[in-house]
């Protein structure tokens, strides 16, 4: 738990401190939400703009076991293939 708040804290900082929207902070900003199981700060950044690998992150969370977050994740793909 300690990580996922040290994670979450250095994400947010950069985001404080970065002008510009960057991949890599917001997807490691969606996975320490899901990791630290919250989901509705999650489900609520997602459904922002964002620049995340979404994808990519559902994949991993979901192979760790945390199917609450992937489902999250998944559902706010708009993927229509």
């Amino acid at each position: 738990m300690r990580v996922c708040l040290r994670l979450r804290r250095f994400c947010i900082t950069r985001l404080a401190t970065t002008p510009v929207k960057e991949r890599t902070i917001d997807t490691e900003l969606i996975f320490s939400y899901a990791k630290c199981q919250q989901l509705g700060d999650l489900e609520e950044f997602v459904a922002s703009p964002n620049l995340a690998d979404i994808q990519g992150v559902g994949d991993k969370v979901f192979d760790e076991g945390m199917f609450e977050a992937a489902k999250v994740l998944y559902n706010s793909i708009s993927n229509n293939a």
